[in-house]
């Protein structure tokens, strides 16, 4: 039996918990959160100990493995002592705010010869996973062009509006949109030629993007995604995939979700098996499926110390460069070579 300890009690550590709770291998040690009654009130759901201190968790000998699902300004300081603290670690997206940061991470890691993942969720969700399987097949040919999308009401459920704060978040554009880009990386295995970005910002702080890349095969991917919708609108992401014999359509409020249109005039409708989260009064997402494959995921290749393919410590700084490149073209009206 593993042991987690969670570092964080909002949103996200709500949903870790829940996905450890299904796994029979898997014991929640301690749930640690500075807001005590946050911290007292998840641990009792999932029947475990309370931390009202981070580090005290971090202690535990008996826990071998540290969730952090901490704001992103503190993803640095508690990776690292974990790391020095010989615990395995996966980490909520992004990795960091600097790709400095995000290199004494991956190095602290390496020094201290602890498993490290950042938790880049979209990779596992059913509906880009699928898209992933046909890219790789090449089952329609080509990708021709891909057209990504996330929008949402701004995140008001962060402890203290940390989400909105452009200095603790990164704003929408690392917050939010790192997804989009992160897969697009992830999808097509290369890094773009060429970025272009247009965003609005709310006071110094992004809240919506848009980005052109262009790959050196040709293909053009646009990426947009942003939180500056009203609070009444229903969070949706979505892509548009092009082929050279069919386009892959997915919408999270579609029902299905994905649609093939063949250029045969075939259309299928793949089917994937919902996973929700029921009672979760805060956060964009109720669907589990993501989120239990990636960390069903972790937890194996921890156990079998097997090294991680569908997601680099790495790739994760790789995608935090590119989005912060992105903030540059969009800040200085310019285009970036890359």
């Amino acid at each position: 039996m593993i042991k987690v300890g969670i570092l964080g009690a909002g949103f996200m550590g709500n949903m870790h918990a829940t996905v450890y709770s299904l796994f029979p291998d898997v014991k929640i040690g301690g749930i640690a959160d500075i807001r005590g009654e946050k911290a007292k009130a998840l641990a009792q759901k999932f029947n475990t100990i309370p931390f009202y201190n981070p580090d005290e968790l971090l202690k535990r000998e008996d826990i071998t493995i540290i969730d952090i699902c901490l704001p992103t300004f503190l993803h640095k300081e508690y990776v690292i002592k974990a790391a020095e603290l010989k615990k395995d670690i996966i980490c909520e997206k992004p990795i960091a705010l600097t790709v400095e940061d995000a290199d004494e991470m991956i190095k602290a890691c390496k020094e201290n010869r602890v498993r490290f993942m950042v938790a880049h969720v979209i990779r596992f969700w059913p509906e880009y996973k699928f898209l992933k399987e046909i890219y790789d097949r090449e089952k329609y040919g080509k990708l021709l062009t891909i057209n990504c999308q996330r929008f949402s009401p701004a995140p008001t459920w962060g402890w203290e509006n940390w989400i909105l704060d452009g200095e603790k978040s990164g704003g929408a554009i690392i917050d939010l949109h790192i997804h989009d880009t992160d897969f697009v990386l992830y999808l097509t295995g290369k890094k773009p030629s060429k970025i272009y970005s247009k965003g609005e910002k709310k006071g110094n702080t992004f809240v919506h993007i848009s980005t052109i890349f262009e790959f050196p095969d040709g293909l053009i991917a646009t990426c947009e995604g942003g939180w500056d919708f009203p609070p009444n609108y229903p969070f949706v992401m979505s892509y548009i995939a092009k082929f050279e014999k069919a386009v892959v359509e997915f919408n999270s409020r579609n029902s299905p979700t994905v649609v093939v249109y063949e250029s045969s005039g075939k259309i299928e409708r793949p089917s994937f098996e919902p996973k929700k989260l029921e009672g979760v009064m805060e956060g964009n997402i109720s669907e589990l499926g993501g989120y239990y494959y990636e960390l069903r995921y972790f937890i194996e290749h921890v156990v079998h110390n097997k090294p991680f393919g569908v997601v680099t410590p790495e790739q994760a700084r790789d995608s935090l460069d590119i989005v912060l490149k992105e903030k540059k073209s969009a800040e200085e009206g310019i285009e970036i070579t890359l």
